[in-house]
């Protein structure tokens, strides 16, 4: 029935949502249609204008003689079809035809003409073909923090990611913008285009004096102080209103319009997200932002501009006239999103509220010059930096104000490492990783984490652990065709396998390489987590030597809890170029379960422990996530943790069958019947679906404490007297070897992977039944685990670390 239910819902899909159908249309374009020379594809904000720095363009191509043999093709979203044809048609150019995103004309031009230009990003399921030139211009010079660097929403950046990385041209107007765009999408050592720091095709507007002379006397400007308020939108990416910033902006106008002469009008622009309507009859001088002009050639116009934390007033400090910064929610703004530079330290007119802006408004002429900052951000601007551009990209003439910077300038040669990270829950694979990004030597090569957009989002705040080196976000659908959909879903639902099904997948898979990872050559790939089925596929036909970790006994996952796709993890077998186990038994296990295997290509590397982290977490108070639960309150455990007079025993692991937590409760109330001063802390990630059962078994138990969902359990772990690990099956856990790190007795049901570690001394084996758990606890209380060897985790880390590197040798 869910089979059923998918594939109803993806066939509703199909035929209601328009960028849904898209990717099977563009797929069949791409695969079948050849690149027309003569057609350029123009795109501004997602189709929602035409303007700033694509607007700029098209209009020299339009203008001048020698480009008029191109065919020139505008998109446009649907709702703004009608403002963007009306608003072309009156600007009289020609050879245009405007297309509707997502549509399959889109479709067809996104896959056949051999010019592409955009301020921002195309569609998730754009791949840019060898023959096409992708000239991104961006959209300005970022005063905000951009990619890596917005608080809370680190995963968010993989479409603009791989845009920038498809691009065949990157436009920034300032060093200082050039620098930041390569940072914060991490492009060093994976761009191979070329960067161009040049003037802003836009701020050409800023020195055209006739147009702006025809516009004042056009809207009776000419004896008026013209002002431009052009607030910064607040809100999400995936959720574009923002009502709170309405209201306040709304009281402004209200306040100001009753505080301005007769001799101001006040022109009001919003950011193409916000979709609220102001009703502007109601105002004597503030009137909407005109549609009949492009946005820098209004803004040209204007004697002062007022906006808050809006690129913007980079370009707009071309004219040298007063900037207003209105920054009536700094503090909390600036919390939320970041800033590159000390925005008190910026040489405008900061105000806070709404006296002060009118104080501002009625002494335009009054502000400091602010020569040097021009110098730093806007040098580069100049009347025909615009031409210069379009001469390089479409006829190779290089002016000298064109810096031409090749992006292999940045490549160090060094090999490239992919590691697919998986859901990055807080859990032993997700700490494994961590452990292993910060102790490897990351100068010897360069390393980059890549895990899927959606799948993270929870777990996002994880990525920041990864700040030592590169990500790549996997965002959106795979490309494909209505008969690979159907062999995707045989193959994966049905276990149907054949030569069309294996041939339409391989096609589907290398074209999804190619769009998750434009243009990029690694020379190793690393599926880290061992789980996710499409990695699987999609590493092994990629052109890099093959590596899988397998943190667990996979027979065992593969028949107790059915997470692994058994037909993908054999092909794994069969086509990857190592596996990799984290204990020496396991290289049984495999032959064991897959006798043709090639023995020589199975290959031990320990997980790394972050000592340190580990350490110094510990030391730290017991917080709680945003999302964690507990059924007793923080401090009530402190209380707990804190009393000498009782025994705590701990466990640590994801809330799922293999992991036997429900025996080790009905084992711990057996031991309570004879110690009554005793306390037994679960503390548990996502994933293993056991969740609600174990919680309400701790609800229904007395003393039984359930903790899920803590990025710090070190502090609770620290403060308890015994660790209990009492799993069915395990590979080697790392809370072992936590709990050892923090001098805790640990204690284990006796099974592979922790017998062949703790059998050195470091701890103590039980029966692997409930009756082994519940000896064991007594065995502890009254003293009879014996003496238990130091855990050296310094020297085990040293001859992992050993154990990894062995892995990039032939």
């Amino acid at each position: 029935m869910k089979n059923l239910e998918k594939i109803v819902t993806n066939i509703k899909k199909y035929f209601y949502n328009q960028s849904y159908k898209a990717r099977f249309i563009y797929t069949k374009f791409y695969e079948k249609l050849k690149i027309k020379d003569n057609e350029i594809l123009f795109q501004s904000y997602d189709g929602s204008s035409i303007s700033g720095n694509v607007y700029y363009i098209l209009l020299e191509l339009c203008q001048s003689e020698e480009y008029q043999n191109y065919k020139k093709y505008i998109v446009a979203n649907k709702k703004n079809y009608d403002k963007i044809k009306k608003y072309l048609d009156k600007k009289s150019l020609s050879n245009i035809k405007i297309i509707i995103i997502h549509s399959r004309k889109y479709c067809r031009k996104l896959a056949e003409a051999k010019y592409l230009i955009n301020n921002s990003t195309f569609p998730t399921y754009f791949i840019k073909k060898e023959r096409q030139i992708y000239l991104n211009t961006w959209h300005g010079t970022p005063l905000k923090a951009m990619g890596r660097n917005i608080k809370h929403s680190q995963n968010e950046l993989g479409n603009a990611q791989r845009n920038l990385l498809m691009a065949d041209y990157l436009i920034y107007p300032n060093q200082f913008t050039f620098e930041h765009m390569r940072n914060d999408y991490m492009l060093d050592n994976l761009y191979k285009g070329k960067y161009i720091i040049t003037g802003y095709p836009r701020n050409t507007a800023f020195y055209n004096e006739d147009l702006k002379s025809k516009i004042r006397n056009k809207l009776k400007l000419e004896n008026k102080k013209v002002i431009v308020y052009m607030p910064t939108w607040r809100g999400a990416i995936d959720n574009k209103s923002n009502n709170k910033q309405f209201v306040y902006v709304m009281h402004t106008l209200y306040e100001l319009d009753s505080k301005m002469d007769k001799n101001t009008v006040l022109y009001v622009k919003f950011h193409n997200y916000n979709k609220k309507k102001i009703d502007y009859s109601e105002f004597k001088n503030i009137k909407p932002f005109p549609k009949n002009y492009e946005t820098y050639e209004f803004l040209n116009v204007a004697d002062c501009l007022i906006t808050d934390y809006s690129s913007v007033l980079f370009d707009y400090a071309n004219t040298r006239k007063k900037i207003i910064l209105y920054a009536y929610d700094k503090d909390e703004y600036l919390n939320e999103r970041g800033m590159y530079l000390e925005y008190d330290k910026l040489p405008f007119n900061i105000v806070k509220d709404i006296d002060s802006l009118s104080k501002e408004i009625n002494s335009i002429d009054k502000y400091e010059s602010y020569n040097e900052f021009i110098n730093e951000y806007n040098k580069y601007d100049n009347e025909n930096a615009v031409k210069e551009l379009c001469e390089y990209i479409f006829n190779n003439k290089q002016s000298n104000d064109l810096r031409v910077i090749n992006g292999e300038e940045f490549c160090n040669k060094k090999k490239n490492i992919l590691i697919f990270g998986g859901t990055l829950y807080k859990n032993g694979i997700t700490t494994a990783l961590k452990g292993l990004i910060k102790n490897i030597d990351k100068e010897k090569r360069n390393y980059f984490i890549t895990f899927y957009k959606n799948k993270v989002e929870k777990n996002k705040e994880s990525i920041n652990d990864f700040s030592q080196i590169g990500y790549i976000p996997i965002q959106g659908k795979k490309d494909m065709t209505i008969a690979e959909s159907i062999c995707q879903y045989l193959y994966f639902n049905l276990n149907i396998t054949n030569y069309f099904v294996n041939k339409k997948l391989e096609r589907l898979y290398k074209r999804e390489i190619k769009r998750v990872f434009p243009n990029l050559k690694f020379d190793y790939v690393i599926h880290y987590s061992g789980y996710e089925p499409h990695i699987m596929h999609l590493f092994k036909y990629m052109n890099a030597e093959k590596i899988i970790y397998l943190h667990s006994n996979m027979e065992k996952e593969i028949e107790v809890k059915k997470n692994i796709h058994e037909k993908s993890f054999k092909e794994v077998l069969d086509n990857y170029d190592k596996i990799v186990v984290i204990r020496e038994t396991a290289k049984d296990d495999i032959i064991d379960y897959y006798p043709k295997i090639k023995k020589e290509k199975i290959m031990l590397a320990h997980n790394l422990n972050n000592i340190d982290d580990i350490i110094e977490k510990s030391k730290r108070n017991i917080v709680f996530d945003p999302d964690t639960y507990c059924n007793i309150s923080i401090q009530k455990l402190n209380e707990i943790l804190n009393d000498k007079n009782v025994y705590k025993f701990i466990n640590i692991a994801r809330f799922s069958t293999e992991k036997g937590q429900d025996r080790l409760i009905h084992a711990f109330q057996k031991f309570r019947e004879k110690y009554k001063n005793a306390y037994l802390i679960i503390i548990g990630g996502k994933g293993g679906g056991k969740y609600k059962e174990i919680k309400n078994m701790a609800l229904n138990s007395e003393n039984v404490i359930i903790i899920k969902s803590t990025t710090n359990p070190y502090p609770i772990l620290k403060k308890s007297d015994l660790f209990i690990l009492t799993s069915y099956y395990e590979g080697l856990p790392m809370t072992i070897m936590e709990a050892l790190i923090l001098e805790k007795p640990v204690i284990s049901t006796d099974i592979t992977g922790p017998r062949e570690f703790l059998q050195q001394g470091y701890g103590y084996l039980v029966e692997n039944s409930e009756e082994g758990i519940f000896n064991g606890m007594i065995s502890y209380v009254e003293e009879k685990l014996g003496n238990l060897k130091k855990f050296d985790a310094i020297t085990f880390n040293k001859k992992a670390i050993e154990e990894f590197e062995n892995l990039f040798t032939k």
